[in-house]
């Protein structure tokens, strides 16, 4: 089992987008697939053919002392995922229960996403070869928070970063990501995402980039992003 732990660099970069379309790329080439909503915010469910306005999932089954299962949903392609719901709960109760849902989970997916706002940290006792994702966009905020965390606490060697949002028809866009390559040197994956239209029509349509955009230049990019992630993971993987 691989589990990828998603975030921001700060809010509105896009990381519920690259969780949810990763997740989608992964089912269509092939693997089981579990994506577990941790943000409020519930952006999630329209990747996934559910509108904005159903907002019930996990958080609410347990608040409730139910079981976290009965939140659980399947897309078309097969992609199942964990809606966060209307309830929040504190850093130790979504560790607490995300440790639960990996023990059940340990079986019955190869691949489970963990979708995590900017700005919440996880302590989690049965993920300790978790690879965690930070997305990046090219812009002149990122590069300066990025540039100060880095001052203040260098990533680990389980965290790579994903730039999103890439554009050529903008030379201080072009600039910034040949800044964020320097920076960041080996912990920025080759895959990069360029803007591209079709995700958002995605979004609109209640579906992902590998549902409703088939033929766009976003689908291959996450497929290919997909395939250079896993293989980041079966090196961490062997190296522990």
């Amino acid at each position: 089992m691989s589990i990828l732990l998603v975030k921001g660099i700060h809010a509105g970069v896009g990381a519920s987008t690259v969780a949810a379309n990763l997740a989608a790329a992964y089912t269509v080439l092939g693997h089981k697939v579990l994506l577990v909503d941790l943000d409020p915010k519930n952006l999630m469910g329209p990747w996934f053919g559910h509108p904005t306005d159903k907002a019930s999932g996990w958080t609410d089954a347990v608040s409730s002392i139910q079981s976290w299962k009965q939140a659980l949903l399947r897309d078309p392609i097969g992609s199942y995922f964990l809606p966060h719901g209307a309830s929040s709960l504190t850093s130790s109760e979504y560790a607490s229960y995300l440790d639960e849902m990996l023990a059940a989970a340990r079986d019955k997916f190869e691949i489970i996403i963990i979708s995590a706002p900017h700005d919440i940290e996880l302590s989690l006792t049965l993920a300790p070869s978790l690879l965690t994702l930070r997305v990046v966009n090219p812009t002149p905020m990122c590069v300066t928070l990025l540039s100060r965390q880095m001052a203040l606490s260098p990533p680990d060697s389980n965290t790579l970063f994903v730039l999103n949002q890439c554009r050529h028809d903008i030379a201080l866009l072009r600039d910034m990501t040949l800044v964020l390559e320097d920076m960041l040197g080996t912990r920025l994956i080759s895959a990069h995402l360029y803007y591209d239209i079709a995700i958002q029509e995605a979004f609109a349509m209640l579906g992902n980039v590998m549902t409703a955009a088939t033929r766009s230049n976003a689908a291959v990019e996450f497929r290919q992003l997909a395939t250079v992630v896993l293989s980041q993971v079966e090196k961490n993987q062997l190296r522990s």
